[in-house]
Formats: C-alpha cells, structure tokens, sequence
C-alpha cells in the first residue's frame, strides 16, 4: 500500500462518522480562503496597532498567494493529469464535498493557506498561529475526498517556498504597492513608513 493509499484510507475513513466531524472538515476544506479574507481585512482595517508591519504583512502574504497559485497552475499543466480520490476510489471515499473534475496535483486550497499563513508569520504579524489552521486546512482536503496526501504536501511546500521567496526577495519591490493599497482604501501610513515617504520626496 502505498503512502497516499494508506493516507487516503485513514482520513477518509473517518468521514461519515461523525456529523460534527463532517461539518467541521467540510468548514475547513471548503471556506479557507473566505477564513483568510476576514483575517485579512482585519489586520489591514481593524486590528489595534497594525499600522506599518500588519499592513505589510498582508501585502506580502497575498503576492506570496498569488505566486503560490501561479506556480500551481504551471505544474498542474506539467504534470500528468491526476484523477480526484473521490473519482478514482469512488467505491472507498465518502465525498463530502462537490468538486471539479480536474487534476488533483498540486492542492490550490493548501498552497494558499499556506502562503497566506506563513506570509503573515514572516513578515511578523503575530498571526503565527495561522499555520495550524494552513495544516487543518491540508488534512480536511484529504479528509473530504479531494485530495491525495501528496497533493497536500505538494501544496504546504509550494505554499510555503511562494511566502519564503516574497520575505527574501520581494520585500522592498512590494512597497510601492502597499502605499498604493494604502491610498485606494483611505488609510494613512503608520509612524515607520511616514518618515521614508519624506525622503523619498525629498530625494
């Protein structure tokens, strides 16, 4: 048996068990991106304090999703098609979840998750904690029928090389783009940005 058979067995195995259980793998492998959305909004809008480094945070974590998604679409086109657990063990899996037949390599919702939590930890947000709810996120796309194990993993590694690859290389080329987020949703640069917008008008 190989290691996406005997995972596939165990998560799945588990559907259909529980309506709980079912409810909350379902919440979690459907609705992540609405999850990070709010979040986001959050930090960005609402959370005390974020000015500077929280808004940053957000700015670098959605070009981390963005690349991840991108990189995603180049292997899904490179590699062979792969048919869905819930479509090639129809006789094993209990589909919780309505889903397009398309490949199953790698996972779009972990990369994501994954580039959207680890984005926000890098970048020091405070919201660390984000990457338990990336690998929740992981486990329920398996546990739903979605996904193979290695899809998952796939996308946790492309996910998180996407925001590792943003935090190393991007962070200065992305902050053009955070004062223009910041003026197209009326908000005003914290104490740490407004003193390198002065001498960048003054240069």
């Amino acid at each position: 048996m190989s290691f996406d058979q005997w995972g596939l067995q165990v998560l799945t195995g588990l559907a259909g068990r529980s309506p709980l259980l079912d409810a909350v793998g379902t919440f979690l492998a459907s609705y992540s991106p609405e999850v990070f959305a709010v979040v986001l909004l959050y930090i960005w809008f609402l959370h005390p304090g974020t000015e500077d480094r929280g808004r940053r945070a957000v700015i670098a974590a959605v070009a981390a999703a963005v690349l991840a998604l991108i990189i995603n679409a180049v292997l899904g086109h490179l590699v062979p098609y792969r048919a869905r657990p819930f479509l090639a063990e129809p006789g094993t899996v209990h589909a919780l979840v309505k889903h397009a037949t398309d490949t199953s390599f790698p996972s779009d919702h972990t990369a994501g998750a994954f580039a959207l939590a680890v984005g926000l930890a890098a970048a020091g947000s405070g919201y660390g904690w984000l990457v338990v709810y990336a690998a929740l996120v992981a486990i329920a796309r398996v546990f739903v029928g979605a996904h193979w194990p290695t899809d998952v993993l796939a996308g946790a590694l492309v996910g998180v090389g996407s925001a590792l690859a943003v935090r190393i290389a991007l962070t200065e080329p992305l902050r053009p783009l955070y004062r223009l987020a910041l003026r197209l949703t009326l908000q005003r640069p914290g104490a740490a940005e407004q003193p390198a917008r002065r001498r960048d008008a003054a240069s």
